[in-house]
């Protein structure tokens, strides 16, 4: 496995292609940034001041001038007026009969005095000075201080001040200073500067971020993360999972079912990188808790931790990534309460489609005859198929569309919110609550005495509170949770699906017309229109409750910027499921007596009483936490340090055997150590110690370290000259392991089971001999956590003055100590059991990136674009089997999940090609799908299965949307989509008279199929028959379909009323009318169901779109 390993070729060969596409960008970027003057329209009317003009003319076009007081007099207002007049003729005519010239640099207009201006050419240089202060009136050292002309740049000392060699009076001086706002003078005839700062309160640099356990500035981060904004997960869904993929670089997912209640997103942050569980760690205010349920309008940011120097204090945890969730809490001033209400329809996004009953009957006749080339009586007579095509005879002639008598054609949701927040300088508050109602698209029998109908309903509520008790003393208390009450059908939604797909349009009518309800009495095929609504109902039930407090004390006291922390939280959760399951009588009819009136037998006897059951579930959790933070900033070094411990108890309230009532612990402590010098150089070092009673006491705990390095480039002195074009880049580089406890199996693996005995297999025959005694059941061999070792290189870039921003990541996983039971001993060595060990290993690579774009255009214009994507490849290195016979076989080297399957290679289209070509079981006919012989024996077998397609699960996950923005009116669209995925189709419904009888519905895809009248040598289905007498279903890439698809996953229109009297006047401060659509439009090749669903038949509930309406009223 090691040399595997070693074999292993890192990402970064394709480092230098990235350097060069990356300063392509910057030249390309610097060369869109030289806008023409002459191109920039200015519209300004009015009897205003110069610096009023020149606001006016920055606005619209994006110059600044820069002008001497001495040369213009701002007091002085004169009259114009252009309409969209260009640029240099606005500055002609204002300057019309003054002795001033101009000229632009870049994004600049310069105002020069004609009549120095040619002495000024000509200026020998000449040292100017100054002081840079703050706001405060502070002086600022470190301040970068350069000559436009010459280039020279000088920095202010300790004191704030400078000295600088100017090239003469037309020169200009740029000031910067991270976090502050850049500052630009012309010269002229001063040669004494006082400059002062403004904090860039919206600068990027400043802006704070989450990190495990804690935060830091973006400007310093190192590891890999990703975020999205709270407001892009205000979407009408219930469930918070199927906003995130396509919305996060880095989260890989996909949404296999639409049903209220049970929708939740497969969930997987770069990919899948194991055989266990892959699902990443969860946490909310910084305890693990299920997030599919919590209101969107309560989350202040959503952060996923991608790599190990992000993930590593999170220890045996962290191998599969990190979401971390934080609630809204208050904030000092005014109180503030905001309502929402909203609602609209939804409908599927797409329903298989099936084909009628004469095409049913008539197909069936096609595939009898295929079957049964010498029977001249056909499987349904002509008079069958025309009382069937007529509707003369629906009791014994049904035509019956399943999808039709089940579903509606609308369902709906509704929702309100309502929070408030405030506080004073001693106590913040921040307290919400919700609602949200959702309906689904099963209909019900009015009569019935109960309702069988799909409906979830919630209730969200949140409650923070932060108080101040001391000026170094801060207590936080947090309370939330949610309530959920759904109502089903008394057989499960997968039941009813199938019973659909089952059963054909011909067989049974909904109800017989003298009010009998219809039944087969055929195996397991049901009536689905009263499986849906005669047999009762169930109610699940479900609530959270969270609750936490944190008390944090500063100790500066002690050493300026120490700290310490302590949280406890008890979490309580519990759900109980309640079945009320009935059926009724049902009959089926054979036939009509001499009167006309039908024959029935009775093919089930119903019961008269709604019946119960119950199930209950639930946990209680409890986790503390103590840490101790240093954070101190000594001139240009800033040295930040965490050291904390943790632990989570977690207790099954109602376990079902003695393994499941032992508490689930873990316990650990973490660290961190970063250093940045003059936020420029960056180095930060993390740790988790911990470990989990899962595994044997002397392997329970393990050290996961992580390292990584970064440098703000765009801070150097040599990067001045084109920071204009790209005013900021960063490369970052991180190494570090980290670890998965969640390796799947029995708990407690390292201890043996041990069971009596039946008998034992030996021998060259593999006879079978029973011997009396004890024999081990599954036992593992020194069982631990998996290992991950992670590599990840990020670049960050802003250009455009900073109106896009890119952000690029690649990575590298090798995972080790898979668990997995070892199969790569023959069964002649004699052992019965083989052991369970830390034997696979998997390798992961890939690249995430994500784009921003937010550019104002004129006063009342905004245009932004957003968009990211994430692709990754896991390759198996180890899987602990036995090797396969032949190359293509192997497992090891191919694609974690990779499929395996015949190679199709078309139709037969004679007897004559059949005749040559190799054996294949069945009776083979033309019109039959043709394999590979891929080793040559002469027959087809599955020695002859290879890779075929990608997998169910996608590699490519991408997500884009524009956003406009018009004075009081906004609009915004989303898409999702991927790609490098494939479905597998298999299952009723799909394989047509697979098990002969009327048993399986008819897709409507089968019109495009093999005849000898149509011989399509590319069509859907091959030739129809009936039964299983060929290998036309047997899996093989015929039935692998592209997968991939782009969806329109939201739109959303908005209107803002602000600053009206009539809002005055009950005390509201705006007010906010909207429209969302969600999942409006899917664009796929695939067409048989929604696509997302993935493999199979399709038989899962589909996805929904829904059309909202909403308004919201803040006060």
């Amino acid at each position: 496995m090691d040399k595997h390993l070693r074999r292993q070729r890192m990402p970064w060969r394709h480092f230098p292609l990235v350097i060069f596409l990356l300063f392509f960008l910057i030249c390309s970027m610097s060369a869109i940034s030289q806008v023409k003057p002459e191109s920039q329209k200015v519209t300004l009317a009015g009897n205003i001041s110069f610096s009023q003009i020149f606001q006016g003319i920055k606005k619209q076009t994006g110059f600044t001038v820069f002008y001497s007081n001495s040369l213009l007099d701002d007091s002085e207002r004169i009259t114009i007026k252009f309409n969209k007049v260009n640029l240099t003729e606005v500055l002609d005519v204002i300057f019309r009969g003054r002795d001033i010239a101009y000229e632009f640099r870049r994004d600049k207009v310069i105002v020069l005095d004609k009549k120095k201006e040619a002495i000024v050419r000509n200026d020998p240089s000449f040292i100017v000075s100054g002081m840079v202060y703050d706001e405060k009136k502070q002086a600022l050292p470190g301040v970068t201080v350069r000559s436009y002309k010459t280039g020279k740049a000088t920095m202010t000392d300790a004191a704030g001040q400078f000295k600088l060699v100017v090239a003469g009076e037309s020169d200009s001086l740029r000031f910067s200073f991270v976090g502050f706002k850049p500052v630009a003078v012309i010269v002229g005839r001063l040669r004494n500067f006082t400059v002062g700062f403004e904090v860039a309160t919206n600068d990027a640099l400043n802006e704070v971020v989450v990190v495990g356990y804690g935060i830091q500035k973006k400007i310093t981060t190192i590891g890999a993360q990703s975020s999205v904004k709270a407001e892009d997960l205000k979407q009408p869904v219930a469930n918070l999972t199927n906003l995130i993929a396509g919305r996060v670089s880095g989260i890989i997912g996909v949404q296999r079912s639409g049903e209220p209640g049970f929708d939740n997103s497969e969930i997987y942050i770069r990919g899948i990188s194991t055989f266990t569980s892959s699902s990443p760690l969860v946490l909310v205010d910084g305890v693990e808790r299920p997030f599919s349920n919590i209101d969107a309008e309560d989350i202040s940011s959503f952060t996923v931790l991608k790599d190990a120097s992000a993930t590593a204090v999170y220890g045996v945890r962290g191998a599969n990534g990190v979401i971390l969730i934080e609630t809204k809490k208050g904030s000092s001033g005014k109180n503030r309460i905001s309502a929402q209400v909203d609602g609209g329809v939804t409908r599927f996004t797409r329903l298989p489609q099936f084909a009628d009953g004469v095409t049913y009957l008539e197909v069936s006749n096609e595939a009898f005859r295929n079957s049964n080339p010498s029977v001249s009586t056909p499987r349904y007579s002509q008079e069958r198929i025309n009382a069937t095509a007529n509707g003369t005879d629906p009791d014994l002639a049904p035509n019956v569309d399943w999808f039709d008598v089940i579903f509606n054609k609308y369902g709906n949701n509704r929702r309100v919110r309502v929070n408030a927040s405030g506080g004073s300088d001693k106590a913040q508050y921040y307290l919400s609550v919700g609602y949200y109602d959702e309906t689904g698209m099963f209909k019900t029998d009015q009569l019935a005495k109960y309702n069988s109908e799909i409906r979830f309903k919630r209730y969200n509520f949140t409650s923070n509170l932060t108080l101040n008790v001391t000026k170094t003393t801060k207590v936080d208390f947090g309370a939330s949770g949610w309530i959920s009450n759904g109502n089903y059908p008394g057989n499960g939604t997968g039941s009813i699906f199938n019973a659909a797909y089952v059963m054909p349009p011909i067989t049974i009518p909904v109800k017989y017309s003298n009010g009998y309800f219809s039944q087969p009495r055929t195996g397991d095929m049901g009536n689905p229109y009263t499986m849906l609504t005669q047999s009762g109902y169930a109610n699940r039930f479900d609530s959270q409750l969270f609750s936490n407090i944190t008390v944090s004390q500063n100790l500066d006291i002690i050493t300026k910027g120490l700290s310490v922390r302590g949280m406890f939280s008890f979490d309580n959760n519990n759900g109980h499921y309640i079945s009320r399951g009935k059926s009724v009588d049902s009959y089926l009819a054979t036939g009509r007596n001499d009167q006309g009136d039908l024959q029935f037998t009775q093919s089930s006897i119903g019961t008269n009483y709604l019946g119960y059951s119950r199930e209950n579930g639930g946990s209680r959790q409890f986790y503390l936490e103590s840490a101790i933070n240093y954070n101190r900033t000594f001139n240009k070094h800033q040295v930040t340090g965490l050291v904390l411990f943790n632990r989570t108890d977690r207790v099954d309230a109602f376990a079902g055997d003695f393994n499941s009532s032992i508490p689930y612990r873990y316990m650990g402590l973490a660290g961190r150590v970063a250093y940045a010098y003059n936020n420029k150089y960056l180095a930060e070092a993390n740790f988790g110690y911990n470990g989990s009673e899962t595994f044997a006491p002397s392997r329970r705990f393990g050290f996961f370290p992580s390292y990584g390095v970064g440098w703000v480039a765009s801070e150097e002195k040599f990067f001045e000259g084109i920071k204009d074009a790209v005013s900021f880049l960063k490369f970052r580089f991180t190494y570090g392991e980290v670890g998965n406890s969640q390796i799947g199996g029995r708990r407690f693996a390292y201890i043996p089971t041990v069971g009596g005995g039946g008998g034992y297999d030996y021998g060259r025959n593999n006879q079978n001999n029973s011997i009396g005694g004890l024999s081990f059941g599954d036992y593992a061999v020194d069982v631990t956590w998996e290992r991950a070792k992670k590599y990840n290189l990020g670049i960050e870039l802003r250009t455009w003055k900073d109106a896009v921003s890119l952000v690029t990541e690649l990575f590298r996983e090798e995972r080790t100590g898979i668990f997995r039971n070892r199969g790569d001993v023959p069964w002649y060595v004699g052992i019965a059991n083989l052991p369970w060990a830390n034997l696979g290993a998997v390798n992961n690579k890939g690249i995430d990136a994500t784009l921003d774009i937010n550019k104002p255009i004129g006063k009342d214009f905004r245009l932004g674009l957003k968009g990211n994507v994430t692709w990754n490849r896991a390759k198996v290195i180890d899987d602990a089997q036995a090797p396969w016979p032949y190359p293509w076989q192997q497992r090891i080297g191919r694609k974690l999940g990779q499929r395996f399957g015949y190679v199709a290679l078309g139709l037969f289209q004679s007897d004559e090609e059949i005749a040559n070509s190799p054996f294949q079981a069945g009776t083979n006919k033309p019109g039959d799908i043709k394999y590979k012989d891929l080793n040559g024996d002469g027959r087809i077998d599955s020695y002859d299965q290879a890779p075929i397609g990608y997998g169910s699960l996608p590699e490519m996950v991408y997500g884009f949307g524009p956003t406009f923005s018009w004075k009081n009116w906004s609009l915004g669209a989303w898409f999702k989509g991927i790609s490098k995925v494939d479905i597998s189709l298999s299952g009723d419904g799909f394989r047509p008279f697979t098990y002969g009888g009327e048993r399986g519905n008819l897709m409507a895809a089968i019109s495009d199929r093999w005849t000898p009248d149509n011989p399509n040598p590319r069509p859907f289905y091959p030739r129809i028959t009936y039964g299983a007498d060929n290998m036309n279903f047997e899996g093989s890439s015929w039935w692998v379909k592209n997968g991939a698809f782009l969806r329109m996953q939201t739109v959303q229109l908005n209107y803002e009323f602000t600053r009206k009297k009539w809002l005055e006047r009950v005390g509201m401060s705006s007010l906010d009318i909207y429209f969302i659509g969600y999942n409006l439009a899917t664009f796929s090749g695939f067409k048989l169901w929604d696509v997302e669903l993935g493999d199979g038949r399709g038989s899962q509930y589909p996805l929904l779109k829904t059309y909202n309406f909403g308004i919201r009223a803040n006060f």
